[in-house]
């Protein structure tokens, strides 16, 4: 039945979704998303009108199970927007640093590669 496959695939976003991994597995996560995502979507789309004689508590259930993805998303979203955020001031700081030293024509390293 569509709606059992429907759950599913809600069950395993929201169950992706409460993990999020750190950076080394972070795209294949996403990946996952979106394919769960696309997947879900499809069978909606394909099997809407069944959906109107599914049980309406299990109804109840996915729009609310929906909703919660959608927040999560949103949370995701907003994170990784802070994440790029602050990638972007750490860059332009690196940029803005200024060598004091950058027009000394000198060079000190002899004072400090010595041995003693």
């Amino acid at each position: 039945m569509p709606i059992d496959e429907i759950i599913l695939k809600t069950q395993r976003l929201k169950e992706l979704l409460a993990q999020v991994p750190e950076e080394p597995t972070y795209d294949t996560w996403m990946k996952q998303i979106h394919e769960l995502l696309d997947d879900r979507e499809q069978l909606l789309a394909a099997h809407g009108p069944d959906l109107e004689k599914a049980d309406q508590t299990v109804l109840r259930q996915l729009v609310d199970d929906s909703q919660k993805i959608a927040r999560l998303i949103e949370a995701e979203h907003q994170r990784l927007g802070m994440t790029l955020g602050t990638a972007r001031m750490e860059r332009k700081t690196v940029k803005s640093y200024v060598d004091p030293y950058e027009d000394v024509d000198s060079n000190f390293s002899g004072l400090f590669d010595q041995q003693t």
